[in-house]
């Protein structure tokens, strides 16, 4: 009993230094992180599809071109949901930053920016109240790219 239980032990011990190498090479970090993408589930109101699609192409168009020329944003993009079923988004709006110190700005630039595009910020408010005749937001999102190493 005791032969078996060295022999055991001797081929376990054997196999682990073996394995140790293939196990360190298994664990090496191949990838790098990427830009952070946001997402924004809405829920459009019955019949109106195409005025919330106005209503994006002025502001949050703006809003976000502006963020690309300060370096904020690296692109954004609209994804419908060609096959909602119920409860399910109709659109997805898609923002993609370079980092996630320029996803988190400061409540700030955010403000700035909103009183250069829009005038004021009770303006903003009045627009936000407004845009929920069109539509209803569900969840959000953010993910983390991560990029293989070449």
């Amino acid at each position: 009993m005791k032969m078996k239980l060295t022999a055991a032990l001797a081929i376990l011990a054997c196999t682990s230094i073996y394995s140790l190498p293939a196990a360190a090479q298994d664990h090496e970090r191949n990838w790098e992180n990427g830009n952070v993408i946001a997402t924004s589930e809405v829920h459009i109101e019955p019949g109106m599809l195409n005025a919330y699609m106005n209503d994006l192409r002025g502001l949050w168009r703006v809003f976000l071109d502006q963020q690309i020329k300060d370096g904020n944003v690296v692109s954004y993009r609209i994804l419908s949901n060609a096959f909602a079923r119920d409860g399910e988004p109709d659109l997805i709006l898609v923002t993609e930053h370079p980092n996630w110190a320029a996803f988190d700005l400061s409540s700030e630039y955010y403000d700035d920016l909103t009183k250069r595009l829009q005038g004021s910020l009770d303006k903003s408010r009045q627009a936000t109240i407004d845009r929920g005749k069109l539509r209803r937001l569900g969840g959000n999102s953010v993910y983390q790219e991560l990029k293989f190493k070449d």
